[in-house]
Order: C-alpha cells, then sequence, then structure tokens
C-alpha cells in the first residue's frame, strides 16, 4: 500500500515535470478566484446602491441585473463572456473566466447587501433614507457588509468552488490540469484527490479569516458599547 501511494505521488506530482504544472495552475486558480472576487465586491456594491435608488425605474433596473446574473448558471456565464461578450477582445481566458464568475457573484452580492441596508433603514427613521444616497459607500455599505459577513464568507466560497469549471472554455487551472494528469497516469482517484485537498485547504483559510473578523468585529463593538456608557 505504501508503494502504491509512494509510486501515485511520483507519478501525479513528480514525473514528467507535473509540480512544475501544477504550481501553474495553482497560480492560475488563484488568480481566477481573486478577479471573480473583485468583481463581485465592485459590481455588487454598485448594483446594490442603484437597487436602493429612490426612482423606481433606476432600483428596478437594477434588480432585473441582479436577478439575471444570480439567476444564471456559473457555468453558462462563463461560455457566455467567452463566446459572445470577449471572446474576440483577445483578453486572457483567465480573465474572462474570472469576470464570468465574478458577475455571477456581484448578482448574489448585490442581493445580500440590499436586504441588509434595507433591514437597517427600516429600524432607523426617515432621515436616514433621505441621505441614504450620499452615506452609501462610507456608512450603509460598511454597515451591511459587517452584518452580512456569514453570507458573504459563503458567497466567497461558493465563487472559488465555481472556478473549477473554466476547463470547458480551455483554461489550464488546478482542476483541469489534475485530470489531465490522472487521466495520463492512471492514477485519477490520487489526483482529483489532490485538488479537493487544496479546495479544502483554501476554504479553512477563509473560515479561519472570517472567524478572525467575526471576533474583531465584536471586540470593536465591546469597546464602543463600553465608551457610550
Amino acid at each position: 500500500m505504501i508503494s502504491n501511494l509512494f509510486e501515485a505521488v511520483k507519478a501525479n506530482l513528480i514525473a514528467g515535470g507535473a509540480y512544475s504544472q501544477i504550481i501553474k495552475a495553482i497560480i492560475v486558480t488563484l488568480i481566477i478566484t481573486v478577479t471573480a472576487w473583485i468583481v463581485a465586491a465592485v459590481f455588487g456594491a454598485v448594483c446594490s446602491y442603484y437597487m436602493c435608488y429612490r426612482k423606481r425605474a433606476v432600483s428596478l433596473l437594477a434588480e432585473m441585473l441582479c436577478f439575471l446574473f444570480r439567476s444564471t448558471p456559473a457555468l453558462l456565464l462563463i461560455l457566455l463572456f467567452y463566446y459572445v461578450f470577449l471572446g474576440s477582445s483577445h483578453m486572457n481566458t483567465m480573465i474572462i473566466a474570472g469576470i464570468a464568475i465574478g458577475f455571477y457573484g456581484a448578482g448574489h452580492l448585490a442581493e445580500i447587501l440590499t436586504k441588509s441596508i434595507k433591514d437597517v433603514v427600516t429600524r432607523k427613521d426617515n432621515e436616514l433614507e433621505q441621505r441614504l444616497k450620499s452615506v452609501y459607500f462610507t456608512v450603509a455599505l460598511p454597515q451591511a457588509m459587517e452584518e452580512s459577513m456569514f453570507s458573504v464568507k459563503r458567497l466567497i466560497i461558493l465563487l472559488l468552488q465555481w472556478t473549477t469549471v473554466v476547463g470547458y472554455i480551455s483554461v489550464n487551472d488546478l482542476t483541469e490540469v489534475m485530470l489531465q494528469i490522472g487521466q495520463r497516469t492512471m492514477y485519477p482517484f490520487f489526483a482529483i484527490s489532490v485538488c479537493i485537498l487544496f479546495h479544502i485547504l483554501l476554504v479553512i483559510l477563509i473560515e479561519a479569516l472570517y472567524g478572525y473578523l467575526t471576533k474583531k468585529s465584536k471586540k470593536s463593538k465591546l469597546e464602543n458599547d463600553v465608551d457610550i456608557m
């Protein structure tokens, strides 16, 4: 058993320069993931801003965009952006994949933030609603992010998981590379297990960061309450 495991490690992670392919694939996966997070954060925040807009026509249009992006499967958005919107732009395919996944995440993030902001407005007086437009990005959005941290964490993990399908547009991310190695070496279970382990470790890091930010937020609130008293 130990001999077979050593052979699987050697065949999948070392032989034929596999380690070099894997390192490059990890970098590609991380670039796609970070790109998706950035696009989701920026577009989601902007979309949420207009969803809270007082003019109904503007907010309705923003709500329709949000619904469109969060209702369309991420894989179909990837194919749409690659073959229709950005395919002829000569943009790197991993950036296209990141943008597509990011728009999928933006639709979900906009809904999360908008609900949180509207809940805050409901609890406050009408004056806050009147001032919402001017204080959205400085006050309302940070507070909504803080109150929705758990949902945002889940969305971040979801976007990470969706990067595993970018092989459909020939992006050599970690999943695609490990599948190719597994087929070549006839050790598919080991190759897939390595890929799963990588994503589990990233999720653990995200969970740890979420735990740290949550504790820091609670500590900050406690200190503010003490100062008020």
